[in-house]
C-alpha cells in the first residue's frame, strides 16, 4: 500500500504538469517534474485569507442540472434528479474522504467509525436533524441502505446490516477488502424514512426472499426469481418526482430554495449541525459553452473548474492577471469514445479496433482544455498515471498499441470484406456505412476532440454525423443506447483508485449500459468471450476475487488478465487521462491552503467541485473575508 500511496502522489503530480506541457510531451508516470508554464501572477499570493469573515456574499459555482419544468426532487435520478452536482450542499455525508495525501475518511454524519477485519461498526452523530427540523435517525440511515438493493452493490458484499442501537449500525462483510470502505463511508444521508421508507420497504422484503449466496464468487447475488420484483420496484422509484423545493428534505449544509432555467439558490439550513460561514451559494447552470464562457469573463462565477478551450484558457488568465488564482486538482478520472456494441457495425470487433487505430490522440488533446493528457492507447481503460502500480514491469508493452495508424485500420477493414464506395467505407455487402459521433456540446475536452475526431474520420473517407446535445439529453440519449459513438467520461478510478473500479465499470452499471453490453440475466454471471482465440472469461468471478484481494502480486495477476481482455475488446477508446484546473475569481475568497499554479496534495482538494467546496464548508476553511 505504501507503494501505490507514492504512486498517487506522483500521478497527481503528473496529471497537473500535463496540463501545461505540450500534447506530443512525453511524462514517465512515476516522475514528479514541476510545471512548465506557470500561472498568471496575482495581487493576491495564497488561498487562504485573514480577517473577518463576511457573511453576506453569495458564492457562486457550477452546477450540471435539468432545467424546469423536468428538474425535480429524486436523488436516484441522475439526469433530471438531484444529482451528483448538487448533493455536496443539499445532503450530510456519513464521512468525507480523499486518497490524498493518503487515503482518509473523516467522520462528518458519523461520531466515528472502526474495521476490524470483515465488521465496520459506524456510530451516527446525536442531535442531527433535517431541514424540517424532525430528528434524522438511523433508521433513516437503514432507509438508504436497503435503498442499495435497487441503486448500489452493497448487498453483494454485506452478509448482514444491523442496527444495534439508537445510533449504532453493525455491517458484517463477506470479505476483509479494504475496499469496503469505500462502499458505505464515502455516500450521502438523503433518504428520509418518511419519504423513500415505502420503496426501502418493498427491498428489504425483496432482499430476504430473493437473495442468494453464491459460493462460487463468495458473495451474494438476487435469484432470477425475484426480476419482476425488483423490475416494479425501480419503475415506480424512477416515476418518483418529487418537487425539490417543496417535497425533500435536506440533512446538509444547505436547502434548494429556487431554480430557473439559470441557477438554483441555496440557503444555509437553519437545521444543519453547524453554521456555515458562508451563507448563500448560487449555482450557474452549463448550458452551453458560449452562455459558459460569457459568464466567465462577466466575472459572475466566485469559484470555478468549468471546461474552458486553450484559447479561451489563455484569454481568461489575460484579463483577470492581477485577481485570478488557479491551481490544479487531479481527478483519477478520463474521457474516451464509448461505442455501442450492440449497434451494427461497432458489433464487429475489427471495426472498433480499426477505428481506435483512426484517433490521432496527439492532435486530438491539443484541443482540449488545459488539464487534459493522453490516455492509454492500448485500450486497456487502465489510467495511465496508475498503470505502474498495478502491473509488472513490461506488461503494457505486450499488448496491441492502438497508436494512430491509417494503414492499420485499413488493413483491418479489408481483412473483413470492407472495402471503399466511391471514397467510401462499405461493409463486404457493399453497403455505405453512417457513423454519428454525439457529445455534450458545452465541454470543450468533450466537443472539440469529438468534432475533430469526425472530421479526420471524414478525410479518411466515413460518412460521419457530428451530433452535439445539451447535456441532460445526451445522458439520457446514452442510457437509452441511442447512440453509436459517444464521447464521455469511461470507467475510471475517481473512488478507489484501484483497478477493480475500472473493470466493474467496464462490464456491469451505468457505464456497461452506455456501452450498450448484452443484459445479464439475474442470478447469472457475466461471461465474455475474447474476440481474438475465443476464450471465455467468467468476468463476474474475476471481479469478486478483485475486489477482495489483499495480495498485491494477486491484484496484479487478475488486473493484467482484465487488461488483456479489454485490449483485445475495445468496448470503449480512451482519449483524455483529466485533471481539473480550480479558479477562484473572488479576491475576497478564503479556501483551503495550497499553493498557487501548483497540482494540489490536500485532503479537500479532490472530488467533483462542489464536493471539494462542502468539505472546506464543514471544516470552516471555505469563507470570504471583509
Amino acid at each position: 500500500m505504501r507503494k501505490l500511496g507514492l504512486l498517487l502522489l506522483a500521478a497527481s503530480l503528473v496529471l497537473t504538469t500535463a496540463c501545461s506541457k505540450p500534447a506530443d510531451t512525453k511524462t514517465e508516470s512515476t516522475s514528479t517534474p514541476e510545471t512548465t508554464t506557470k500561472a498568471p501572477e496575482t495581487k493576491t499570493a495564497s488561498l487562504k485569507l485573514t480577517g473577518d469573515v463576511d457573511s453576506s456574499k453569495t458564492l457562486t459555482t457550477l452546477l450540471n442540472i435539468e432545467p424546469p419544468p423536468a428538474f425535480h426532487g429524486n436523488v436516484y435520478d441522475d439526469v433530471a434528479g438531484l444529482n451528483w452536482s448538487v448533493q455536496p450542499f443539499l445532503f450530510e455525508s456519513l464521512a468525507d474522504y480523499s486518497p490524498l495525501p493518503n487515503k482518509e475518511f473523516k467522520p462528518s454524519g458519523l461520531e466515528s467509525f472502526k474495521l476490524e477485519g470483515s465488521k465496520l461498526t459506524i456510530v451516527l452523530k446525536k442531535g442531527l436533524k433535517w431541514s424540517d427540523g424532525s430528528a434524522l435517525t438511523m433508521d433513516d440511515v437503514m432507509t438508504g441502505f436497503y435503498m442499495g438493493a435497487s441503486k448500489g452493490t452493497i448487498w453483494q458484499i454485506a452478509k448482514s446490516i444491523t442496527k444495534t442501537d439508537e445510533n449504532t449500525i453493525v455491517i458484517e462483510f463477506v470479505n476483509n477488502s479494504p475496499l469496503n470502505q469505500n462502499i458505505v463511508l464515502n455516500t450521502y444521508i438523503m433518504t428520509p424514512k418518511a419519504k423513500y421508507g415505502k420503496f426501502a420497504d418493498q427491498l428489504k422484503a425483496y432482499i430476504e426472499k430473493y437473495r442468494v449466496y453464491d459460493a462460487a464468487t463468495k458473495r451474494y447475488k438476487f435469484d432470477a426469481a425475484g426480476q419482476d420484483t425488483i423490475n416494479a420496484i425501480n419503475k415506480a422509484l424512477t416515476e418518483y418526482k418529487p418537487d425539490a423545493l417543496k417535497d425533500v428534505l435536506f440533512s446538509g449544509p444547505y436547502t434548494l430554495t429556487a431554480v430557473t432555467s439559470s441557477e438554483a439558490l441555496f440557503t444555509a439550513n437553519p437545521n444543519y449541525r453547524i453554521k456555515p460561514k458562508v451563507e448563500k451559494i448560487r449555482g450557474l447552470r452549463s448550458a452551453g459553452g458560449e452562455s459558459f464562457t460569457t459568464a466567465v469573463l462577466q466575472q459572475q462565477y466566485t469559484i470555478e473548474n468549468g471546461g474552458l478551450s486553450p484559447e479561451m484558457t489563455k484569454q481568461v488568465q489575460d484579463k483577470f492577471k492581477d485577481t485570478l488564482r488557479t491551481i490544479y486538482v487531479p481527478e483519477f478520472s478520463q474521457m474516451g469514445f464509448m461505442f455501442n456494441n450492440q449497434k451494427y457495425p461497432f458489433t464487429v470487433p475489427e471495426v472498433r479496433k480499426a477505428l481506435a487505430y483512426m484517433v490521432d490522440r496527439e492532435t486530438l488533446v491539443k484541443v482540449a482544455e488545459p488539464g487534459s493528457f493522453v490516455s492509454d492507447s492500448h485500450a486497456t481503460g487502465m489510467l495511465p498515471s496508475l498503470i505502474p502500480a498495478f502491473t509488472s514491469k513490461g506488461f503494457v508493452d505486450k499488448l496491441v498499441d492502438y497508436k494512430y495508424d491509417p494503414a492499420k485500420a485499413e488493413k483491418l477493414l479489408t481483412s473483413i470484406g470492407w472495402k471503399k464506395v466511391n471514397g467510401k467505407w462499405a461493409n463486404e455487402k457493399g453497403e455505405v456505412q453512417k457513423i454519428e459521433i454525439s457529445t455534450i456540446g458545452s465541454w470543450p475536452s468533450l466537443m472539440y476532440p469529438s468534432e475533430a475526431y469526425s472530421t479526420m474520420l471524414k478525410e479518411a473517407g466515413w460518412e460521419v454525423e457530428f451530433k452535439p446535445m445539451e447535456f441532460a439529453a445526451f445522458v439520457k440519449y446514452m442510457n437509452d443506447g441511442a447512440h453509436q459513438i459517444a464521447n464521455y467520461f469511461i470507467p475510471s478510478m475517481t473512488s478507489y483508485q484501484h483497478p477493480w473500479e475500472i473493470f466493474n465499470g467496464t462490464f456491469t452499471g451505468a457505464y456497461a449500459t452506455r456501452m450498450n453490453l448484452p443484459k445479464v440475466e439475474a442470478g447469472k454471471d457475466r461471461i465474455v468471450k475474447a474476440p481474438t482465440g475465443g476464450k471465455e472469461y467468467n468476468v463476474t468471478q474475476m471481479l469478486a476475487k478483485l475486489y477482495e484481494s489483499t495480495s498485491q502480486d494477486e491484484i496484479v495477476k487478475i488486473t493484467e488478465e482484465f487488461m488483456g481482455l479489454t485490449n483485445d475488446l475495445v468496448y470503449n477508446i480512451p482519449l483524455i487521462e483529466k485533471t481539473a484546473p480550480f479558479r477562484i475569481y473572488d479576491t475576497k475568497m478564503s479556501v483551503a491552503d495550497g499553493t498557487i499554479g501548483k497540482p494540489q496534495n490536500s485532503f479537500y482538494y479532490y472530488g467533483n467541485l462542489n464536493q471539494m467546496l462542502a468539505k472546506m464548508l464543514r471544516a470552516e476553511q471555505l469563507f470570504f473575508v471583509k
